[in-house]
């Protein structure tokens, strides 16, 4: 269960903080310092980071965040293409 509101909601501009920690993630570091869009909440989750190293499952809110593949991988990548990455609200700030 959730034991905060959702930080964020559909249509808010997000970026994925530039992180680097140690053992598990589940946030892909292609996305790491860059723009995007939340385009679903999903709910609050187990947080695998903290689960994965014995620390409980300590719940977060999880969203769908739409990268544009520009933002990404630079002016060579299609204005058409996008990514959507599911990512715990941890992993974000307000862009």
């Amino acid at each position: 269960p959730a034991t905060e509101p959702a930080r964020f909601k559909v249509g808010e501009a997000v970026r994925a903080r530039n992180i680097h920690p140690e053992g598990h993630t589940r946030l892909p570091r292609y996305v790491r310092g860059h723009a995007g869009t939340i385009t679903r909440v999903h709910g609050c989750h187990i947080l695998p980071d903290a689960h994965a190293h014995g620390l409980g499952e300590r719940p977060q809110w999880l969203y769908s965040v739409r990268f544009a593949a520009r933002e990404l991988w630079g002016a060579e990548a299609s204005p058409r293409d996008s990514v959507h990455v599911d990512l715990w609200e941890i992993y974000l700030d307000p862009a």
